[in-house]
């Protein structure tokens, strides 16, 4: 593949076409005239340089060997001084094989880029012969593919192909690959990632040189609000092959892969400065681009062309570009762009990051009642976490989209755990609890004390490792409440369109007919209106809006698939879109919605009943949480106002009881094997005060952020306190029924009277039965 072999070889003549590479120039033609071009004269002069000094691998760069790229590569010559001057020849012989294998995996398993790609091959030099034939489409397919999968993380980025497809004029598919490996990698890294960067990077440099050296056309620009970006920035995507005629955007690729990113600079800089004059009087960008257009397409005249002397009527306006970029921009040079890259980062990289931060919470779909401050915030959690937990990303069946697993935002369990120690205040006691445990079940020595300060100086890696130990230690127990929480947001189907299902501060002022009538548009609504407020009073809030989650079309956002329940936790993932859905159910709902979050959650072997393991568990989550929420705030110890016991105490007792009803109730239920459905659930937990103000209020603020901030939203803070509302009396009715229904307190009767929406009346039926035979 090295031409200059051959033209060795023949060095009487280097119009043989045995001396080209197997390029597609070679089969459908170079740009531009030979003649014009001097090919034959500068052929010789590069023969000579060679005989003298050594090819390809051992070439020996003099500054003869500078000058010659400046002047203009010949056709034969240039892929192979492209791939030299760069590097990349070095990468191809010491890699062999290896773009073969890349190619051949494409074809076997096309890559995440390979569509993206497609789309874009019929747009890259559509005037070239070779890409209106299928050689030259099916060349650039195979490159672009293959290096997409060699660098998975930068895959493909638009412009990309316009640079590969010049390439592919001149060289083969091999040295391409590597070529274009080089130049992503060190000439111009960050200018192809799917943030571009690099290219902002390079394109805030440009602005502050122009102002450096043109301040007055600097000051004209930010006069009449010209943005520079618009005609500079496909200037440094394509290297100037989409803005000049392909014979000039080559000589720039000479000097280019001869000289890296600073020619651009000075090109760029050259030819605001030969057209200064004219760009002063423009006064928007549609005439600054059109002075630009007019340009380049004089860059063939002749810059002189009145002149007396012959030899300056041949020199082009290229040739003063070229003369100008060189001699009055001099000290742009390698080490100066390293520098203001070095200085311009940050702002550059925060601006990035800013901006793929809205663009990605502008597109989030489901807000689940969130501010856009409180998404703010969970994304930076969300992201901070992902940083830690990259190591442990692959891929898993988690019906997430294509486009959130190939970008690789995705959390495993442990990801997971640290998402949580973030936001919520028994995460952060259990992670502390082990921790003092650990310190207390050891000696303690000089080595601990030294190695506690290293861990103190680093404390979000301390913090990461001492979550890991614990979400490890922790996975052995089949009900600890992160894997359930994890299991169950894994389910979580993402919505695949913006659909505002209910609109809650409306709600709050719309009475109940309206209300139901709009929302509900069942017969039950206006059952439940006549049973629960005989008296005209409206229905809460709370219930409406409860109803409305329920009975609206959320067959997008349920957790439809269980295939998780026995799933291995390593191979399972979710989405920040997964946990927003996820958190807005815990903490920007009702109560009702709020247990139906926990019963779902342990639900996990049968749908719609827990068995008694499950219960257990459940029973175990309440404690675990309501603990992790008194230690940290401080309220473990303080008294009840029920009596001299303090809330755990309490906690403890209304769980002790929450077990007895359960059994009772479910085994009432089934008759032989323990299954308790959800609306008997319901029943059990309302029938106790501390349990209703469990889902009512401990849960939500619960989840917090390390700062104290609460993770739900107070606009939409709902009153999911059920109201005291007596039980209607029926003479037909045995009155010892109703006594058990009073027994049972306003709660549950509430529950009760609400009927299909809450719980089914055939659930009672137990223990109506039981009142009734002792009638």
């Amino acid at each position: 593949t090295c031409a200059s072999e051959h033209l060795l070889a023949q060095s009487d003549s280097a119009a043989s076409g045995d001396v080209y590479a197997d390029c597609l120039g070679k089969t459908f033609g170079f740009p531009g005239d030979p003649t014009t071009q001097k090919e034959k004269p500068k052929t010789k002069y590069w023969i000579k340089y060679m005989r003298e000094y050594g090819r390809n691998l051992t070439v020996i760069r003099r500054a003869e060997f500078d000058r010659l790229i400046r002047v203009g590569l010949p056709n034969c010559l240039r892929g192979e001084i492209w791939e030299l001057s760069s590097g990349a020849m070095h990468l191809r012989f010491q890699n062999r094989g290896v773009y073969e294998k890349h190619v051949n995996d494409y074809l076997d398993h096309p890559g995440p880029c390979a569509e993206e790609i497609e789309k874009d091959l019929n747009r890259s030099l559509p005037e070239y012969a070779g890409y209106q034939a299928p050689e030259g489409i099916d060349a650039l397919r195979r490159v672009l593919n293959a290096y997409s999968l060699r660098d998975a993380e930068l895959g493909y980025c638009q412009a990309m192909n316009i640079v590969a497809s010049t390439m592919l004029i001149f060289m083969t598919e091999e040295q391409v690959f590597w070529t274009l490996s080089v130049m992503c990698d060190r000439m111009v890294p960050g200018y192809y990632s799917p943030s571009m960067y690099g290219a902002s990077l390079d394109q805030s440099i440009f602005q502050s040189l122009v102002e450096e050296t043109m301040p007055s056309l600097a000051r004209s620009f930010k006069r009449h609000d010209i943005q520079l970006s618009i005609a500079c920035l496909p200037w440094f995507l394509t290297l100037f092959v989409n803005s000049m005629p392909l014979v000039y955007a080559l000589r720039v690729l000479d000097c280019f892969f001869l000289e890296g990113p600073k020619i651009l600079f000075q090109i760029g800089l050259a030819i605001l400065k030969i057209n200064g004059g004219a760009l002063l009087e423009a006064a928007d960008d549609g005439t600054f681009m059109y002075i630009l257009k007019e340009y380049y397409g004089t860059l063939g005249d002749s810059a002189y062309p009145d002149s007396k002397n012959a030899r300056a009527r041949q020199v082009t306006r290229f040739h003063e570009l070229l003369y100008v970029a060189y001699s009055d921009f001099p000290r742009i040079t390698h080490a100066r762009i390293e520098e203001l890259r070095r200085s311009h980062q940050l702002r550059i990289v925060h601006s990035v990051e800013e901006f793929s931060k809205r663009t990605f919470l502008r597109n989030v779909i489901d807000a689940s009642g969130f501010t856009k401050e409180q998404l703010s915030l969970l994304y930076d959690r969300y992201y901070s976490v992902l940083f830690y937990s990259r190591s442990h990303q692959r891929d898993g069946a988690t019906g997430l989209t294509k486009s959130e697993s190939d970008e690789k935002i995705l959390l495993d369990v442990i990801g997971f755990a640290r998402f949580m120690y973030e936001i919520s205040s028994w995460m952060r006691v259990q992670i502390k609890e082990a921790k003092e445990r650990t310190q207390s079940h050891r000696n303690v020595d000089m080595a601990d004390i030294r190695n506690a300060a290293v861990a103190q100086a680093n404390g979000e890696k301390a913090k990461g490792d001492d979550i890991t130990k614990e979400v490890k230690a922790s996975l052995g127990n089949p009900g600890w409440f992160i894997t359930s929480l994890f299991r169950y947001t894994s389910r979580i189907v993402p919505p695949k369109s913006r659909v505002s299902l209910y609109d809650v501060d409306s709600e709050l002022d719309m009475p109940v007919s309206a209300s139901a009538s709009a929302d509900l548009g069942s017969p039950e609504s206006a059952d439940a209106k006549s049973t629960l407020s005989p008296d005209g009073r409206s229905v809460a809030s709370a219930d409406i809006k409860s109803a409305t989650l329920r009975d609206a079309p959320q067959s997008d956002i349920e957790p439809t698939s269980r295939s998780s329940a026995n799933a291995d936790l390593s191979s399972l993932r979710v989405s920040f879109q997964q946990c927003v859905v996820a958190l807005g159910r815990i903490v920007n709902t009702d109560l009702l919605t709020r247990m139906d979050v926990f019963f779902d959650m342990y639900a996990e072997t049968t749908a719609g009943a827990i068995n008694r393991q499950e219960m257990f568990q459940l029973s175990e989550a309440i404690l675990y949480m309501g603990h992790g929420e008194d230690v940290e705030t401080g309220r473990r110890d303080a008294l009840t106002t029920a009596g001299d016991i303090t809330n755990e105490e309490q906690l403890l007792r209304s769980v002790s009881d929450f077990l007895r009803r359960a059994v009772a109730y479910g085994e009432q239920a089934s008759g032989t094997e323990f299954s308790l459905e959800r609306n008997m659930f319901r029943v059990v937990v309302l029938e106790d005060e501390m349990l209703e103000r469990f889902f009512a209020d401990i849960v939500p603020v619960s989840f917090r952020f390390t700062d104290g901030m609460e993770l739900a939203n107070p606009k939409r803070a709902i009153s999911t306190h059920l109201p005291t509302t007596p039980v209607v009396r029926n003479e037909s009715v045995p009155s010892r029924i109703l006594s058990v229904a009073e027994g049972m307190s306003a709660r549950v009767a509430q529950t009760i009277a609400l009927g299909s929406q809450f719980v089914d009346q055939r659930m009672l039926n137990p223990i109506v039965r039981n009142a009734a035979q002792t009638d």
